[in-house]
């Protein structure tokens, strides 16, 4: 019981300061993976007017797996978790991502696309905090 309650304060005290770590010997072990203020081209995060709404999103893509055109009226935080993506964005470098890496794209993000076509198949999870009935993605017109 007295081993809980102070796994439980541990935790609680990590929340307040991250910079605390748990004991070694505690069955619990948090690690800071990313933290990012602004998207992959240095726009600051905003967010829509709404009733809040958070989502998470799996995506796998095949060799040759393409996301076509599209942009995105929220934030989100993408994380590649196995294989390679590519972002293709309008009139700017091609951008990679390898598994592990975090980036993050919004708003302000050109039009892009994301495929997969070096691995033989790549997962991406995306996590958006936006609002009630505002899309993730919105396909490019045309």
């Amino acid at each position: 019981m007295i081993k809980s309650l102070l796994i439980a304060f541990a935790f609680a005290l990590m929340l307040i300061n991250p910079s605390i770590s748990i004991a070694a010997e505690s069955p619990v072990n948090v690690q800071e993976v990313f933290v990012g203020s602004e998207t992959m081209d240095g726009d600051s995060l905003k967010y829509p007017k709404g009733k809040a709404e958070i989502r998470l999103q799996r995506v796998e893509l095949d060799k040759g797996g393409i996301v076509p055109l599209h942009s995105h009226p929220i934030p989100l935080l993408g994380n590649v978790e196995k294989g390679t993506i590519i972002v293709k964005r309008e009139g700017m470098e091609d951008i990679t991502y390898t598994a592990g890496d975090s980036f993050i794209v919004g708003p302000k993000t050109p039009k892009h696309t994301m495929g997969n076509d070096k691995t033989e198949n790549a997962i991406v999870w995306f996590a958006a905090i936006g609002a009630k009935d505002v899309p993730i993605l919105i396909p490019a017109e045309g």
